[in-house]
């Protein structure tokens, strides 16, 4: 198996960011290899969203690392799904535009409110 293969089938059973489903060899694609780095075009067969990674491969022994960022593997798949928040909806904004219209405060204290801390 080459380089390409390789790298293909490890990424295979990665997470897609936005659904959480494996990405599957045939959504994998090589862009370009500059030492050991490598740039992979990513895209989900289940929700169509594409993304692209920089994957690190180092061998030391008959050890081999694969780094590749903010990727996770399908079967921790639950939790990149937990990081993936609804869409957002028309009530959603009309929610905002009514709380922002009776907030009264800057940019700090908004931050605050919205993270459940006070300043």
């Amino acid at each position: 198996m080459d380089a390409e293969g390789w790298l293909t089938s490890q990424l295979a059973s990665f997470a897609c960011a936005a659904c959480g489903q494996a990405y599957g060899e045939e959504r994998i694609r090589l862009i370009a290899q500059r030492d050991e780095l490598f740039f992979v075009d990513l895209s989900c067969a289940h929700c169509g969203s594409q993304a692209v990674a920089i994957v690190t491969i180092q061998i030391e022994g008959d050890t081999t690392t694969l780094e590749a960022g903010d990727l996770v593997p399908a079967d921790d798949g639950a939790r990149a799904r937990s990081t993936i928040a609804a869409p957002v909806s028309a009530d959603d904004v009309i929610d905002a535009h009514h709380f922002l219209e009776r907030f009264d405060g800057g940019i700090d204290e908004l931050l605050a409110h919205l993270d459940g801390e006070a300043r």
